[in-house]
């Protein structure tokens, strides 16, 4: 197993540029809840905390396709380096504007900080797939970031928490800066293995990315899979402070990571023979009816038990959807396909949490809970009956493709 992530993290310059990566990204893990830490520690509201959390949010979902867009015309570096200037001083200016009580000023820097953040993620996979060699590398190198991007979402929550409440409210935020001026300083520094700029290829079709058949039900599955996320995260909490373990959430939480993680380093390790659509499909429906399974929860080690093995497909899934992705996209516009993931999945996660936390307040915790099975029914629902489409419409390389049973 560990000769399969050997093969690919001895590439020329691989391992260099998916460990800067990984600490660039660690704001995807920590940000948005160091915000609610740091803002309702500062002014006592939860609602104000929430405010602007899904105010970041939404900033975040609508900059990163824009922000990847420019990638692929300008390049990485060239994008991305004044942007994390950008985003580092509106984070220094959101913090000082909320101690200052200063809020006709604190919404704009939010909006900007969430609008500069960037995917990082979308820009390590899309130089993963111009240093791999042949799409059975690429697939090992989306495990392998799928097992970094669940790494930080364990540690990450607990890191900013700690941060927030043990030292000061704002040492989170900052922390969160400090670590994407490291990691971004050495990840655009790394020129060799930056994806160069493509033209266009003349015979992809012309238009927006979402275009392709393919490509939009891959995203648009990803939308219900972010309400499960979402409606989860909100259910294990209420269901744990139901049963007086309100301290344990995470715990649960954890569990569920650590279950994807698990999937996602035997997923890579194998040379699968089937095609990613199926997988896609297997994996979505294995998600669906793990879901469905959070009604059986009596306590909340039973809800972890679940948790764990609902978790396993998450990683599959969303590697699978990944997969697709490069397989569809024209290289031209690859980052851009690669953030459309993520900002309908974070679209989804603050869905999720709006239906969870309704539920809650009228039915309690199992209503909650049923909202993860209900999303990812629907997505299951979506690649199931569309599943000849991510067979259809421009695909960059059939010959390698079937060659692989990709």
């Amino acid at each position: 197993m560990l000769s399969t992530y050997r093969d690919i993290l001895s590439l020329p310059g691989a391992w260099r540029f998916s460990f800067a990566g990984l600490i660039a990204r660690f704001p995807m893990a920590i940000l948005g809840l160091g915000i609610v830490l740091f803002v309702q520690g500062v002014t006592g509201s939860y609602g104000l905390a929430g405010i602007l959390s899904a105010v970041y949010m939404v900033a975040q979902a609508i900059g990163n396709p824009i922000l990847a867009k420019l990638v692929d015309k300008h390049g990485q570096s060239k994008v991305m380096v004044p942007v994390t200037y950008v985003h580092i001083a509106a984070t220094v200016v959101l913090v000082v504007a909320v101690y200052a009580d200063l809020w006709w000023l604190v919404y704009p820097a939010t909006v900007l900080t969430g609008a500069t953040v960037g995917s990082v993620g979308s820009l390590v996979r899309a130089r993963w797939s111009y240093v791999s060699p042949t799409p059975r590398h690429f697939s090992t190198a989306l495990s392998w970031e799928s097992v970094a991007d669940e790494f930080l979402f364990i540690v990450g929550p607990v890191f900013v928490t700690v941060l927030a409440t043990a030292v000061q409210p704002a040492v989170g935020i900052i922390a969160s800066s400090v670590l994407l001026a490291v990691g971004a300083t050495l990840y655009y520094s790394q020129k060799g293995t930056e994806p160069p700029i493509i033209e266009r290829d003349p015979t992809a079709p012309k238009g927006k990315v979402m275009s392709n058949p393919a490509i939009f039900v891959v995203v648009l599955s990803q939308l219900f899979v972010g309400i499960n996320f979402g409606a989860l995260d909100v259910g294990v909490v209420a269901f744990a402070e139901e049963q007086g373990m309100k301290s344990l959430a995470g715990v649960a939480l954890g569990v569920h990571a650590i279950g994807s993680l698990s999937a996602g380093i035997v997923y890579g390790a194998i040379t699968w023979k089937s095609r990613a659509r199926v997988r896609f499909a297997l994996a979505l429906s294995a998600l669906a009816l793990g879901g469905w399974a959070f009604q059986l929860a009596s306590s909340l080690v039973v809800l972890c038990v679940i948790v764990f093995f609902v978790g396993l497909t998450v990683a599959p899934s969303i590697i699978a959807a990944s997969t697709i992705i490069e397989q569809f996209a024209p290289l031209a516009r690859l980052t851009e396909a690669f953030a459309w993931i993520g900002t309908l999945m974070s679209v989804g996660v603050a869905v999720g949490s709006v239906l969870a936390g309704i539920a809650i307040d009228s039915y309690g915790a199992k209503a909650a809970l049923a909202i993860p099975a209900m999303g990812s029914s629907v997505a299951a629902l979506v690649v199931i009956v569309c599943n000849r489409m991510l067979d259809t419409g421009y695909k960059r390389h059939q010959r390698e493709v079937v060659e692989t049973g990709e």
